[in-house]
């Protein structure tokens, strides 16, 4: 190779380089700059095992949703359709359950009471959310 190339693919090199760090740095900055959800959120759920596991989940009213699962933390935006499916079972308010059932499952409205434990009956609010937990969709 002539010498006189190098200084050239040098300075493709380090300019890729640069480009590069200038995206990564990019994303990382968007991913950072996610707002997280803040205020009250419309469904809260937690579901408690016999064996001591713990998990939540919080359902911010305009989709974003944060799940806790033990230490593992995760986030995701629910479909406007499925938050209308939440509204929809919410009307019908939250049955409560039986302290023998495997998970022991809470459900909170809003800023309301919570009922704990709340029954998983078919179609019910509980049962949904408890889909959302499992799944992150109504729709698996």
């Amino acid at each position: 190779m002539d010498r006189s190339h190098r200084p050239r693919i040098v300075a493709r090199t380090v300019a890729a380089a640069l480009l590069v760090g200038a995206l990564l740095g990019t994303l990382l900055g968007a991913c950072a700059g996610t707002n997280a959800p803040t205020g009250t959120p419309a469904y809260t759920i937690t579901r408690s095992w016999s064996n001591g596991y713990e998990e939540i989940g919080k359902i911010y009213p305009d989709g974003r949703t944060t799940m806790q699962h033990g230490s593992h933390e995760e986030r995701l935006v629910v479909p406007v359709d499925q938050m209308a499916e939440l509204a929809a079972a919410a009307a019908r308010g939250v049955t409560p359950g039986s302290n023998a059932d495997d998970p022991i499952v809470g459900v909170t409205i809003g800023d309301g009471a919570t009922v704990r434990p709340a029954a998983l009956d078919g179609g019910s609010l509980a049962a949904l959310l408890n889909l959302l937990l499992d799944s992150h969709t109504l729709h698996p």
